[in-house]
């Protein structure tokens, strides 16, 4: 039985609590909070006890380590925990700099211990669904890619989301979903521009990213904390040979459209089914799947790097006024 400690009490460290009692591998023993009182009422719903020292979510009674603090704190968790050979599993994004994320990349490789980055999206049907048609071929070449992640600006501890030194504002703590996503399935990217309204924050913000990808596609990449409806999702891939649809607020929310054929026959139109089982669940059943196998990540260290580096280009760029960003 592994034993796992929570750093980080709220929403996500909550969700990942529970998902960890659930999972048979793996039992929460210690939470861990800067808020002691958040950490023991998620010690108390979990059936775990409060760390109230730093120190003992890195001692020898621990061998995960879950990393669901503010962003900023991200790197120093991940780094005393890898160099306390523990198993880490970090919330996106990984880190706020690039060069906290190489730090964690060399203590992650010295330590030889699993490490992944919660970049939940690729566990989400529709996207995961999509991945594999584009993979596969089934809209042939990939020119243009829309993607749109709509939600309200989010508060946390101290309102720290608001803080855009902090947290990145939208682009880098949200958007880097549809980030990550985009380059699982389209490759490295060359080229980035954005425009937004960072000055506005704490009240709201905005970020609309456009990437050239090396492959030669275009992603436009829209993310909003500007929204007062309910959190929703969407995309449009259009390739030579068909189109991809997802629309979270539809009961069918995937569908691909096939050109006509030769002999003029419409393609057919499929829908993807919502998942049964959580994302989330999906994502720490694999994380624990691959500390007892021994296996690398579906997400990998590089990987939710790579994901920085395009939010952080595009961050400077909306900065700069849509100064076109070379990667």
């Amino acid at each position: 039985m592994l034993k796992v400690a929570i750093c980080g009490a709220g929403g996500l460290g909550t969700r990942h609590a529970e998902n960890f009692n659930a999972i048979p591998e793996t039992e929460v023993t210690l939470v861990h909070d800067v808020v002691e009182d958040a950490a023991a009422a998620l010690a108390e719903k979990v059936g775990a006890r409060v760390a109230s020292e730093e120190a003992e979510v890195f001692g020898d009674d621990v061998d995960v380590l879950v990393v669901a603090t503010p962003t900023p704190d991200h790197a120093y968790y991940a780094i005393k925990g890898a160099e306390a050979a523990k198993h880490v599993f970090c919330e996106k994004p990984m880190c706020r700099t690039l060069e906290q994320g190489e730090e964690m990349l060399d203590a992650v490789m010295d330590a030889g211990i699993t490490f992944m980055v919660g970049h939940v999206v690729r566990f989400f049907p529709a996207y995961a669904r999509a991945h594999a048609l584009i993979d596969a071929g089934e809209i042939g070449e990939v020119g243009v890619a829309r993607t749109s992640r709509i939600n309200t600006i989010p508060t946390g501890r101290d309102n720290w989301f608001r803080d855009y030194a902090l947290s990145g504002g939208v682009t880098l703590d949200m958007t880097i979903h549809d980030f990550d996503w985009l380059l699982w399935t389209f490759g490295p990217a060359e080229r980035v521009y954005s425009v937004g309204v960072p000055g506005r924050m704490p009240l709201l913000d905005y970020g609309l990213t456009t990437i050239r990808f090396e492959s030669g596609a275009i992603a436009h990449v829209e993310g909003s904390w500007a929204d007062t409806g309910a959190f929703r999702t969407s995309f449009d891939i259009a390739g030579s040979g068909g189109l991809l649809k997802h629309d979270s607020t539809q009961m069918s929310t995937l569908t691909i459209q096939k050109r006509a054929t030769d002999e003029g026959r419409a393609g057919v139109q499929v829908p993807s089914s919502p998942a049964v089982k959580s994302p989330y669940m999906i994502e720490d059943e694999h994380f624990v799947n691959c500390i007892m196998t021994g296996e690398e990540p579906a997400i990998t260290a590089d990987e939710a790097l790579d994901a920085v580096e395009v939010a952080l280009a595009a961050c400077r760029s909306n900065e700069a006024a849509g100064e076109v960003v070379e990667l």
